[in-house]
């Protein structure tokens, strides 16, 4: 039975969501492409400077979704980290660069 949980949870997660987030006082639109097979999430990431950042290493386990993707910052590849709480049609997250320097909150709603 859990088993079954998580897969119907990792369903839920499949699908176009789009969010945004402020980035020193500028609006940044984030769409997450996401792809589900069982707990595992694969896709990508439109809206950062560079073009579409694949998904690495996504799991939904529960409500809980985490994955990473690689970006470029001022010339230097920064990897970020997405943790998020499925709830939905919404899902929290908060993204964050490897290291800690940085981190957002964004909230991510299913598009269409």
């Amino acid at each position: 039975m859990a088993l079954t949980a998580v897969l119907l949870v990792a369903e839920d997660a499949a699908g176009t969501w789009k969010g945004s987030f402020d980035f020193n006082g500028t609006t940044v639109a984030l769409t997450f492409n996401l792809k589900t097979d069982g707990a595992t999430v694969s896709g990508t990431v439109n809206g950062l400077p560079t073009d579409a950042s694949e998904i690495k290493e996504g799991k939904v386990d529960g409500d809980s979704i985490t994955f990473w993707s690689m970006t470029d910052y001022q010339g230097m590849p920064i990897k970020l980290v997405y943790k998020g709480k499925i709830a939905g049609d919404q899902i929290s997250f908060t993204m964050a660069t490897e290291d800690g320097s940085w981190s957002t909150d964004l909230v991510a709603k299913r598009g269409s």
